[in-house]
């Protein structure tokens, strides 16, 4: 089974659910707003946008700027939720688009703003920022929201879930995704952001976020691998943390924002 084939049938499975199995962080989006202060028409897409969790938080303090907003994702049961969720806000968007990130149905020239949150390991990176580049105005942006590996290596699955760090080989590190930005001469790196999140759960809510796979890291272990590292994360957590109902732990991520040069 090809691993494009194992990741779409991941989030065909999960879409049901997906909404409340991941947490959704306000920061990025507010530090967004601010740098787009200056745009008086915003005119977007979300490139895997899943089920449209920060498409909506954009649409919340934007929503005097968008112009439009296109979410598109490879998922169409993702986009099945995204559409759902939409019409039970009312807000309405010009459509969602099935499509690979890496070859975008959109015009040249037709954007001045490009999302993207916690998909961009799932896109061939070179091929995703040559689209992005093409479809982009000049002056427009890219948001790049994203976690690097050592980031997840610190998370609380990186730490206490067995084989975790080593199963998920699809993240990049800052100076990777930098490399790469650096090879496309139109767009240039304005800045980054890190983002620290103070997370507190329990070993009942964490052992149904992992056999629910909300993490498509939990679909590259066999299920043998898959059972032996569960048990062996809750005896690592009760060993650690002592209380199973108070496990505390910082997640991490990165913001990169890019804009186009003419």
């Amino acid at each position: 089974m090809s691993t494009h084939y194992k990741h779409s049938d991941h989030f065909r499975k999960i879409a049901p659910a997906y909404q409340s199995l991941r947490i959704t962080d306000e920061e990025p989006i507010t530090y967004i707003v601010h740098q787009l202060k200056s745009l008086t028409a915003i005119k977007a897409a979300d490139i895997g946008c899943g089920t449209g969790r920060y498409t909506q938080l954009l649409f919340r303090h934007l929503r005097d700027k968008i112009r439009f907003i296109y979410g598109i994702d490879y998922s169409g049961k993702m986009l099945g939720q995204f559409n759902r969720r939409f019409a039970e806000d009312g807000i309405r968007v010009p459509g969602t688009i099935k499509a690979s990130a890496m070859c975008l149905p959109l015009s040249d020239e037709s954007l001045n703003c490009i999302f993207t949150f916690n998909a961009v390991h799932h896109f061939a990176l070179l091929e995703f920022l040559h689209e992005t580049a093409r479809i982009l105005q000049d002056g427009g942006y890219l948001f790049v929201y994203t976690r690097l590996r050592n980031q997840n290596s610190r998370s609380v699955w990186g730490r206490f879930f067995p084989l975790f760090t080593s199963k998920e080989t699809r993240l990049y590190e800052e100076d990777e995704l930098k490399e790469s930005i650096a090879k496309i001469p139109s767009l240039r790196l304005q800045k980054t952001r890190t983002f620290e999140f103070n997370r507190k759960s329990n070993l009942e809510r964490l052992s149904y976020q992992a056999k629910s796979h909300h993490y498509s890291t939990f679909g590259l272990y066999s299920l043998s691998e898959f059972k032996r590292a569960l048990n062996q994360f809750h005896d690592n957590l009760r060993d650690y943390f002592g209380d199973p109902n108070n496990i505390r732990w910082v997640d991490e991520n990165i913001l990169l924002i890019l804009q186009k040069e003419g």
